[in-house]
C-alpha cells in the first residue's frame, strides 16, 4: 500500500531560514484542488522533539565553562521523531501528540510578497494529481551519512525528499545571536510500553501514544548564553555535517572526532561549500540567494519529487 502522506525533510544550520521555507511551502501547497485531488499539508518542528529541560546533555566549552548544549543529537528524542514520521506516512495526518511548541517562538517576515505566493500556488494548482498529504519537516540535525548504523538513520530513511539550506558561519550568527530565546518543550510523554525482552533482560523503549492529546504548557525560555554561537552552534553543526561539508585543502572530512573539532571548523571554513552527490537537495547560491530564488527552486522540487512518487 503506498505512503498517505509525502514526507520532504528541510534541514540546514540554526537560522538558515528552514521554519521559513516550510510555512511558505505549506502556504503554498496546502489546499490546491482539482476535481480530483486536493492537498493536505502540515508541518512537523523538529524543536518538538526535544527532552525536557533537565534531560538536556551538558558539554564543557573551550573556555572550561560548562553549559546545557541544545544542538546535538542527544538532546532530540529520536526514536519518538522516527515514530511520528512512521505515523504520518501511514496516517496522512499529523498525530494529535504534536501540538507544536515551536510556533510559540518568534516569526520572522519571510519577505515574500502576496502576489508571488499566488503565483507559486496557482502553479500548484494547476499541475497536481493525487490525494496524498505533504509534510514539511524542518530541523537542525536530520540528515545521515551513508553508514547504516548512524544515530539518524531512521529519521533519514523516513524522509523521502531531503532538501538542504547552507548558510555562512556570519550570517548564522548575526541571525542566531538576534534572536530573544526559545520556548521549550515541557515534560516528556510517557511511554506506554515499559519494556521488551531483549535476550533474557528488560531494554526500556520510547514508544509514545501519538493519539493521545499533547496540552502540557511550556516548560521554561531558553536564551543563549554569552558565545553559544561559537562554543556550540558552529562547531556542532560542522561536526555533524561533516559528510556533506567541503572542507579545504582537498580533503574529505568523513566522520569528525570531538577533539578535531577546531581543525574542523578551520576547514570547512565559511560552511558554504556542501556536497551534492549525496542524495541531499542542496539550495542555490550556497547561502546567499534571497528566499524569492530559493522558494521557487524549492516548490519546483517538491511539486516534481510529488508528481514522480508512487500514488
Amino acid at each position: 500500500m503506498a505512503d498517505k502522506a509525502v514526507v520532504i525533510g528541510i534541514s540546514g544550520p540554526s537560522s538558515s531560514g528552514k521554519t521559513t521555507l516550510a510555512r511558505l511551502l505549506q502556504r503554498i501547497f496546502n489546499g490546491a484542488k482539482t476535481p480530483d485531488s486536493h492537498l493536505n499539508t502540515f508541518i512537523i518542528h523538529e524543536d518538538d522533539f526535544y527532552f525536557p529541560d533537565d534531560k538536556i546533555p551538558y558539554t564543557t566549552t573551550a573556555s572550561g565553562e560548562t553549559i546545557q548544549d541544545w544542538d546535538t543529537a542527544a538532546a532530540i528524542d529520536l526514536p519518538f521523531l522516527s515514530q511520528a514520521l512512521q505515523y504520518v506516512r501511514k496516517n496522512g495526518t499529523l498525530p494529535p501528540r504534536l501540538r507544536s511548541k515551536e510556533d510559540q517562538n518568534d516569526k520572522s517576515d519571510s519577505g515574500i510578497p502576496e502576489s508571488t505566493i499566488q503565483e507559486l500556488r496557482d502553479l500548484v494548482q494547476s499541475r497536481i494529481s493525487g490525494q496524498r498529504s505533504i509534510a514539511f519537516l524542518e530541523g537542525f540535525l536530520l540528515f545521515a551519512p551513508p553508514q547504516p548504523d548512524h544515530v539518524l538513520r531512521e529519521v533519514h530513511d523516513a524522509i523521502q525528499l531531503h532538501v538542504f539550506l547552507p548558510a555562512a558561519y556570519g550570517l548564522v550568527k548575526e541571525r542566531r545571536e538576534g534572536r530573544s530565546g526559545y520556548v521549550t518543550v515541557g515534560s516528556a510523554p510517557g511511554p506506554v510500553d515499559k519494556g521488551v525482552e531483549v535476550e533474557g533482560e528488560k531494554e526500556e523503549t520510547t514508544e509514545i501514544d501519538l493519539e493521545a492529546e499533547d496540552d502540557r504548557p511550556p516548560q521554561n525560555f531558553w536564551v543563549d548564553p554569552p558565545g553559544y554561537v561559537d562554543d556550540v552552534v558552529w562547531p556542532r553543526y560542522v561536526r555533524d555535517h561533516s559528510w556533506l561539508l567541503i572542507a579545504d585543502e582537498g580533503q574529505d572530512t568523513g566522520d569528525a572526532e570531538t577533539g578535531a573539532d577546531a581543525d574542523l571548523v578551520r576547514r570547512v571554513g565559511d560552511g558554504t561549500r556542501v556536497r551534492t552527490d549525496v542524495g541531499v537537495q542542496v539550495a542555490p547560491g550556497a547561502g546567499s540567494a534571497g528566499m524569492d530564488t530559493v522558494l521557487r527552486w524549492a516548490v519546483d522540487l517538491v511539486l516534481g519529487f510529488y508528481l514522480e512518487s508512487p500514488q
